[in-house]
């Protein structure tokens, strides 16, 4: 089939929401039978669905998970196949996966929704009882959707299908709150730093693994100690505070699924051995997540920071530039390599890398590339010394590799796992 016919019949939005119909009809239409709760946001999206999983679970409210982390089912975790949208999926398979929790009784289902989740109408008659944007930024999806006026657009599209009786969950400090806030007739709860908030914090202490801090919400206020380090997370908590406003949880009951949390799968991962230096494993894949990470690594004071990541395929130049500029200006040492590369060899990617340094006159005892991103783990492994950090960004979780005519296995945790056990840790 012609590519640019298929394009426009896959962003045929008439076409699109027949398709989620259909699917609704076939299974059903779970929908109905549950509490919908939409998560959207460029960063800290499966962060913040895990957290309300969380706050409802530890309260006896069964409730599901479709996230980019796995779908989540009881104890039954269904990770997406090769070429399935990881995030937010095909509405036969959503709608298959919201008919099993329906038959296992479950209360609430918690839906990452990406912008072309948005955007090719996945989540089309869904009744949304919440939704929380947890942030917007520039980022690689950009370039799929032309530019980023028709990326913010995609992402405002859940906020006006929001019912009067619905809660629209927005960060103060966006540019783009007012936008949201008048696109919406859902009951709006602003979340941040600032007092005029609905809901804000008030930061005790941030250390290397939680963050002590004062909650403010509904004209109450009380003392936590979140267990997910990072500043970022402590957003991500409000957030999800927010979100779970409608089930009239008691301080307690929220402290009580807050204080309790786990750590999220490859997001600030450590990777345990018998390494003198740390690694971490985290999903960052924008200027923006790069930022946050190092917020992070700068209350962990190491002695050396090396960084290993990759570009992906689809990512605009202006942000594989940006993305340079982070890393070789914060790390001491930054290994770049593929992520992703699809139909594109990685060398385009590394090559436009190499000529930022380059024109930047960066030191070249500050960089290395490497084609292949298990030699680049081993290599920064091997560099590495006593008191140092390794952050390994950009896949988090992720289980497979993506070359275009075909997949393969690759986890960034198991392989620095497979490469410790070889040299030795």
């Amino acid at each position: 089939m012609n590519l640019g016919l298929l394009n426009n019949i896959k962003r045929n939005s008439l076409l699109r929401k027949i398709i989620a119909f259909l699917a609704a009809l076939r299974f059903g239409f779970p929908g109905r039978h549950l509490v919908v709760i939409g998560v959207t946001g460029t960063t800290g999206k499966t962060t913040t669905a895990f957290i309300i999983k969380n706050i409802l679970e530890s309260n006896g409210i069964k409730t599901g998970l479709i996230s980019t982390a796995g779908y989540f089912i009881d104890d039954e975790v269904i990770y997406p196949k090769a070429h399935v949208p990881a995030t937010t999926p095909d509405p036969f398979i959503l709608h298959s996966l919201l008919r099993k929790m329906v038959r296992k009784r479950f209360k609430v289902v918690v839906i990452e929704v990406s912008s072309f989740g948005l955007m090719y109408e996945r989540v089309y008659g869904l009744n949304f009882s919440a939704a929380v944007l947890t942030n917007i930024s520039y980022n690689h999806h950009i370039t799929m959707h032309g530019n980023m006026n028709n990326y913010v657009l995609e992402k405002l599209k859940l906020f006006r299908n929001l019912k009067r009786t619905s809660v629209a969950v927005l960060p103060k400090e966006s540019e783009y709150f007012d936008l949201f806030v008048k696109n919406t007739e859902a009951k709006i709860l602003s979340f941040g730093f600032d007092k005029n908030c609905d809901l804000w914090i008030y930061i005790k202490e941030i250390t290397k693994t939680e963050n002590k801090v004062v909650l403010h919400y509904n004209d109450d206020a009380f003392s936590i100690s979140l267990p997910l380090p990072g500043l970022f997370n402590i957003l991500n908590c409000l957030a999800a505070i927010g979100t779970v406003s409608n089930f009239s949880l008691t301080t307690e009951k929220l402290k009580k699924g807050l204080e309790n949390l786990k750590n999220i799968p490859g997001r600030l991962e450590y990777i345990k051995g018998k390494q003198p230096f740390s690694i971490i494993v985290d999903k960052a894949n924008t200027p923006a997540a790069f930022c946050g990470i190092i917020d992070f690594i700068k209350i962990l004071n190491p002695k050396r920071k090396i960084a290993v990541y990759g570009n992906f395929g689809e990512s605009p130049l202006q942000e594989r530039e940006k993305l340079a500029e982070i890393a070789t200006n914060f790390f001491d040492f930054t290994i770049i390599t593929e992520d992703d590369p699809q139909e594109k060899s990685p060398q385009k990617s590394i090559d436009d890398f190499l000529n930022f340094v380059k024109e930047k006159e960066i030191s070249s005892s500050k960089y290395l590339y490497f084609l292949d991103r298990k030699q680049a783990i081993l290599e920064a492994i091997k560099k590495a010394e006593p008191g140092d950090l390794i952050v390994i960004l950009g896949r988090g979780n992720e289980q497979t590799m993506d070359y275009g005519v075909e997949v393969k296995p690759f986890d960034d945790r198991e392989v620095t796992r497979e490469v410790l056990k070889e040299l030795g840790y």
